[in-house]
């Protein structure tokens, strides 16, 4: 069994044997069904996921990231499987799979990613910017 200390609150808390909360049980859940896809081709729409992947089993939800801008595909989406067994599946026959001229990465979301994944639907370039310069700090951000 181990431990994680909180510096701001002063607390340390165990980890492995200790029990999960309920909200901490149902987000590890999340992970474990979320997967992430990289290298998709740019012309595959957000309705050809959900097709390729709605073939292993249930889907919850799935997302194509795009250019808020522009409306392309970034190359990347999600998809949330119902079932476990479906996303383990998923991550096994369609990692590595050739679409059009690109070989598909599939990975489980861990909690490295769902912070990056956070940050990138919370951040805020000009407020971020601006909180720094009033700061007396440069910032430069690129996403």
């Amino acid at each position: 069994m181990s431990s994680t200390y909180n510096r701001s609150t002063g607390e340390t808390r165990s980890i492995g044997g200790g029990s999960l909360t309920d909200d901490e049980s149902n987000l590890s859940d999340k992970i474990r069904t979320n997967l992430i896809i990289n290298y998709l081709p740019p012309t595959m729409t957000q309705d050809e996921i959900k097709d390729l992947f709605g073939s292993i089993g249930a889907i919850e939800s799935c997302k194509l990231v795009r250019d808020k801008t522009t409306g392309q595909s970034l190359g990347y989406g999600f998809v949330n499987f119902i079932r476990t067994e479906d996303a383990d599946k998923a991550v096994k026959t369609m990692n590595g799979l050739r679409l059009q001229n690109k070989t598909i990465k599939v990975i489980r979301m861990n909690m490295n990613s769902l912070f990056l994944l956070l940050l990138l639907f919370s951040y805020d370039a000009k407020k971020t910017n601006t909180d720094c310069h009033s700061s007396g700090f440069f910032c430069s951000s690129i996403i």
